[in-house]
């Protein structure tokens, strides 16, 4: 009876164990995507604010140590930026 019911602690410690490490596992998934989330809203703020813009204004993107004028593919960036955000979100729901 004393194996029986030592083997019975070892299999509910394991499985606490595991149940802990799926836990851990969670919450760091809940975490990135609140990141994720994060991200993608200061990006929306972005495209939102360069679409009340007009092909004559000016915006300025940095390359290495040079500010360049180019409006269209500050939209395109954040665009594709947007786009990368959202497949890592719903990848971070599916694994959720």
């Amino acid at each position: 009876m004393e194996k029986e019911a030592a083997a019975m602690q070892k299999r509910l410690q394991s499985e606490v164990e595991s149940y802990q490490s799926a836990q851990k596992d969670f919450q760091k998934l809940v975490q990135q995507r609140q990141i994720l989330i994060g991200q993608l809203n200061e990006n929306e703020c972005v495209m939102d604010e360069l679409n009340l813009l007009k092909a004559d204004n000016k915006v300025y993107k940095l390359y290495g140590p040079v500010l360049v004028k180019d409006l269209e593919e500050s939209r395109q960036n954040v665009g594709k930026r947007m786009e990368y955000i959202k497949k890592e979100v719903d990848r971070t729901n599916n694994n959720l």
